[in-house]
């Protein structure tokens, strides 16, 4: 068996790039791991906040001891402020009883993109500069 320097060094570049290759695709795996990690988290929080704002929203609602003579609207924050569950009630059956007409999520604020530099009052976006 020949032992040269050609026959062991293409076998041990094989392994070494076999070996690169496996190293960044595990970094790969785990980093996507870890952002859904993050993100699933975020997910759940969100929806436990959203979940008390309707559990506080309804145990208002049962402690109302007079029904508002016209539709009227309840907000309850939840979340990182940015964000209200609104319940509108209208009374019906004479003011005994209400309806509720919308149980919806809005948003408190609005998301502006920031203005740069190079930006000259053209209507310019992520997209570019509109015509």
């Amino acid at each position: 068996m020949d032992k040269t320097p050609a026959s062991i060094g293409l076998p041990m570049l094989v392994v070494v790039f076999m070996s690169i290759c496996l190293f960044s695709f595990s970094g790969i795996a785990y980093s996507i791991a870890r952002s859904s990690l993050k993100m699933s988290d975020e997910i759940e929080k969100r929806a436990e906040s959203y979940q008390e704002a309707c559990n506080e929203a309804e145990k208002y609602l049962a402690e109302l001891e007079e029904i508002p003579p016209e539709e009227t609207t309840y907000y309850v924050p939840f979340g990182v402020g940015m964000e209200n569950l609104e319940v509108t009630i209208l009374p019906i059956n004479n003011g005994t009883d209400y309806k509720i007409i919308r149980w919806q999520v809005t948003e408190t604020s609005s998301w502006e993109a920031p203005i740069t530099e190079t930006d000259n009052g053209g209507g310019g976006g992520p997209q570019g500069p509109s015509e």
